[in-house]
């Protein structure tokens, strides 16, 4: 299996200020992220260590799969954010076809919001929340 690494950012750690602080970025970033990078690594290497030995078993197994998809989500949906962050900004609310698809699926703007704030409010973790749109909606 291939290993994962840290995405660079598309922009400076102090592009998003003030918005967010260059130290709070690079904190988040550099070592918030990373450490779900390393994690999910750490976690190939001890299944890969546990297949070699032949020490797979169903108990160590499961706590090695969950950690391992506890670390891959993180890193995946870091990765995701770092993409919708611009130092230009995106305003309070979307427009073009994507408010177009809220309007239509949603019945609105604040619908929309409300109901995601509800769903990510109930996941493990901090609560994240993530809206697949075009292309990657129809591929699902």
């Amino acid at each position: 299996m291939g290993t994962h690494a840290l995405p660079d950012l598309p922009y400076d750690y102090a592009a998003l200020e003030p918005a967010i602080t260059g130290q709070i970025l690079e904190l988040h970033h550099a070592k918030h992220h990373a450490a779900y990078v390393k994690g999910a690594n750490d976690t190939l290497e001890q299944i890969a260590e546990a297949r070699d030995k032949d020490q797979i078993t169903p108990t160590s197994l499961v706590g090695l799969e969950k950690t391992f998809a506890f670390n891959l989500s993180g890193h995946v949906l870091h990765s995701i954010f770092w993409q919708n962050l611009s130092p230009d900004g995106g305003g309070d609310r979307p427009d073009g076809a994507l408010a177009d698809a809220i309007d239509e699926h949603f019945g609105g703007f604040e619908q929309f919001k409300k109901q995601l704030t509800v769903a990510t409010a109930s996941v493990q973790g901090s609560g994240w929340g993530v809206l697949a749109w075009e292309p990657l909606g129809k591929r699902l």
